[in-house]
């Protein structure tokens, strides 16, 4: 990894963590993302400004099964609603959905009373623009925040991030949303960025 790689992971994981050492799990056999089955269909409504639009994904639930059961399970139950994108890295991410904690240090899974679990897997490799990956605590384990990569090459998660899922519409609109400005050190949008409402297709 080189030093902007670092970086960037680095940001991405700012404070969207919880304390404990960093986890990597190395798997040679990936995934590449145009060959995963397609199983569900998700959308998110978001607002910000005077802008208003919705982003489709679709979901890779034979590859990442438990990760996409928990995402379809909150987006069926409007559970992002109200919920920002609380993370902006302008060319590389915009990250949200940290459902009862608007910081994002933590978010709420639909499994057990929102407990944290481990992902299935870090199969899917992060080479496609639209790629949809779990945020994660720094023992590993994910919750109800993702993030969306906004760039083609974003190989500095794989193998730390659960990719489950890809942006099939509104992807002009996230690249709206990666251009807003951000009050550092968190990178959080200073015009909010709210998911109005969810569902499935």
């Amino acid at each position: 990894m080189n030093r902007r790689d670092a970086i960037v992971s680095s940001i991405v994981m700012g404070l969207a963590t919880t304390a404990g050492p960093p986890v990597t799990v190395a798997n040679a056999a990936y995934v590449d993302p145009d060959t995963a089955k397609i199983t569900n269909t998700v959308y998110m409504n978001v607002e910000f400004g005077n802008t208003k639009g919705r982003i489709v994904m679709d979901l890779y639930g034979k590859a990442m099964p438990r990760v996409t059961e928990n995402f379809v399970n909150l987006c069926r139950n409007n559970q992002y609603a109200g919920t920002n994108f609380y993370r902006i890295i302008s060319d590389v991410t915009v990250q949200g959905g940290a459902i009862g904690d608007p910081t994002g240090k933590t978010g709420k899974s639909s499994f057990d009373n929102g407990k944290a679990f481990e992902p299935d897997n870090f199969d899917i490799r992060h080479n496609k623009e639209g790629l949809v990956s779990m945020a994660r605590s720094y023992d590993g384990s994910v919750d109800s925040r993702f993030f969306i990569n906004t760039a083609p090459d974003a190989g500095w998660a794989d193998d730390r991030y659960a990719a489950f899922g890809i942006v099939t519409e509104g992807m002009d609109l996230v690249h709206q949303m990666e251009k807003q400005k951000v009050q550092p050190p968190k990178n959080s949008p200073i015009l909010p960025i709210t998911i109005v409402s969810s569902g499935v297709l």
